[in-house]
């Protein structure tokens, strides 16, 4: 039995579900793609026009992302949440998901996606990247607040 599956989400079209339960500390899968530099990932066509700004990169912290949208698999549909039960691990350019607290069967899988840019912070580069997680202390937006890239 899988222990999550992918469907319909209420934070943002799809997300990634547990089908058990999954304590705390679990490995629940790892964030598969194509590993490309950042600057060649920037220079790609968005994958919808219409939402230039949704993206599958996570940053593995050395010049490069691995791209969920080129050889991906559901990991990529973990959305952004302010208070998330699962943490991205780094390994060795390798991006590893675990739950940092016990996650029921029905729950959606999150991550604080703590996006940067190297853009100035103003109202309307927070509002590009507008949070809606619910949760009770959200700080309205994905982006961290610090550093860039």
């Amino acid at each position: 039995m899988r222990r999550f599956s992918v469907r319909t989400s209420s934070i943002h079209g799809k997300g990634v579900f547990a089908t058990t339960t999954i304590t705390r500390g679990e490995l629940i899968c790892e964030y598969k793609g194509t590993r490309v530099q950042w600057d060649v990932a920037m220079s790609h066509a968005p994958r919808d026009p219409r939402h230039p700004d949704h993206t599958f990169f996570f940053d593995t912290g050395e010049g490069y992302v691995i791209d969920g949208g080129e050889g991906g698999n559901s990991a990529r549909w973990i959305n952004h949440s302010c208070n998330p039960n699962c943490v991205p691990e780094l390994d060795r350019g390798r991006i590893f998901i675990r739950a940092c607290r016990r996650i029921v069967a029905g729950e959606e899988l999150s991550i604080d996606y703590a996006l940067v840019g190297d853009e100035k912070m103003s109202k309307e580069f927070r509002n590009r990247y507008a949070c809606r997680c619910g949760a009770r202390r959200c700080r309205g937006t994905m982006i961290s607040g610090q550093g860039s890239r």
